[in-house]
């Protein structure tokens, strides 16, 4: 397939301008996104927020999502966790999975009072219905360290597994901690190679430092971006 030219990409954000000025709240949100991610267009976090606030008003679920994340990350504004965990409210109440992820995370981390990890659970299980793969890795976490749950190490593998085959690479490596443990190097090796390949260069660090520290040497290719 032929990548779209200039001319056609310059035609393309024209046409979601202008169906963004006209009240569509989809193109309202791509067009936020295209200015926070700088694509097409200068980057602009602030008009982009702009963007995510009509959407939202129009009671698009993402664009609450999205300006949660505005809120939480900075973008746009100074960073204001407890806004952000409404935002995400309101996403989540609204039936998106990662609304009801980020409001999860946002309860368990205490953005807007003391840490409620009971409820935290609950939207997270919602999520995890819905088949959000971060959400199966979370649940694995609770489980692992007994949060608002008896600690279940079986059932911490079992969301672990889930989460590693749905591509989540935290799940890989929470999977590939458990291989290791039970002596299936081989496997365990797998997983974090699977886990590098989408790995944040933040998590890969503390992946770096996981293995020297265990002695486990590996080589890993170079993921496909780069």
């Amino acid at each position: 397939m032929r990548e779209a030219g200039p001319d056609q990409a310059t035609a393309g954000v024209a046409t979601i301008c202008d169906l963004a000025g006209g009240g569509l709240a989809d193109a309202q949100l791509a067009l936020g996104q295209i200015l926070l991610d700088g694509v097409l267009l200068p980057r602009d976090a602030r008009a982009a927020l702009g963007w995510f606030l009509a959407a939202a008003r129009q009671g698009s679920a993402m664009g609450c999502n999205m300006v949660g994340r505005c809120c939480e990350l900075g973008w746009g504004m100074p960073a204001a966790p407890a806004e952000a965990l409404r935002w995400y409210r309101r996403a989540a109440c609204a039936g998106l999975d990662w609304g009801m992820y980020n409001y999860a995370t946002g309860l368990t981390l205490g953005w807007d009072g003391p840490p409620d990890h009971v409820r935290a659970l609950a939207w997270f299980r919602w999520a995890a219905a819905r088949g959000h793969c971060k959400s199966f890795n979370i649940i694995g976490g609770f489980y692992e360290d007994g949060w608002a749950v008896t600690r279940d190490l079986v059932q911490a593998r079992a969301w672990y597994v889930r989460a590693a085959e749905g591509g989540d690479f935290r799940g890989h490596f929470n999977l590939a901690r458990f291989l290791l443990a039970e002596g299936e190097m081989i496997r365990a090796r797998r997983h974090f190679e699977n886990a590098w390949q989408t790995a944040t260069p933040a998590f890969r660090t503390r992946m770096e430092q996981f293995l020297v520290e265990r002695g486990i040497e590996m080589r890993f290719r170079p993921s496909p971006s780069g």
